[in-house]
């Protein structure tokens, strides 16, 4: 009875053996189809990473193409910097020989009308009270006002006259230094 007994429980054992093998089997299967899918996952997941790392390639190179590329539009807008403020000073100084010229051409030519021709009365006041009101008017100027638009040449050429070596020129300095400048730009 005793070995009848021990027979039943080792039967009983094995049926528990027998079934938690057959569970362990079936997840075995499922943990198997699993594995495939993994694997195509594994696969996928390292096409990602190095077309990631290919983009980023890419990526950097064209940052260091477009900085490059930026360098040199600096460099240039540099350099047409430095010219413009080299042409502004030249134009600042050449404006400013230009305005003498053409101050000391004026200046001659009101000094010499006043001295060829003598200057008119002026006629006495009426009264101390009317002049205090209303200032007095001008002498009258033989040669007449030039119009606002064209000051320059009629001042100019009298100033040509009297200083040719300054005025005449600096047009070609002006115009081979913007020429040079031009010409370093291509």
């Amino acid at each position: 009875m005793i070995a009848l007994f021990v027979d039943l429980v080792v039967a009983a054992l094995l049926l528990a053996t027998l079934s938690y093998c057959i569970l362990l089997n079936r997840r075995l299967a499922a943990l198997r189809d699993d594995k495939g899918e993994l694997r195509e996952l594994i696969g996928g997941l390292a096409a990602a990473s190095q077309r990631a790392e290919a983009s980023v390639a890419a990526l950097r190179a064209a940052a260091e193409q477009v900085g490059v590329g930026l360098q040199e539009e600096i460099d240039r807008a540099r350099a047409l910097r430095d010219d413009i403020a080299f042409l502004l000073e030249r134009g600042g100084s050449l404006a400013d020989r230009l305005e003498g010229a053409i101050r000391h051409g004026r200046e001659e030519t009101r000094a010499a009308p006043a001295a060829s021709s003598p200057q008119p009365a002026r006629p006495a006041p009426a009264s101390r009270a009317s002049t205090r009101a209303e200032p007095r008017p001008p002498a009258p100027r033989v040669e007449p006002q030039p119009p606002a638009a064209e000051p320059a040449p009629r001042a100019a050429e009298p100033a040509r006259s009297a200083a040719p070596s300054r005025v005449a020129s600096f047009p070609s300095r002006i115009e081979r230094d913007l020429r040079r400048v031009l010409e370093g730009r291509r």
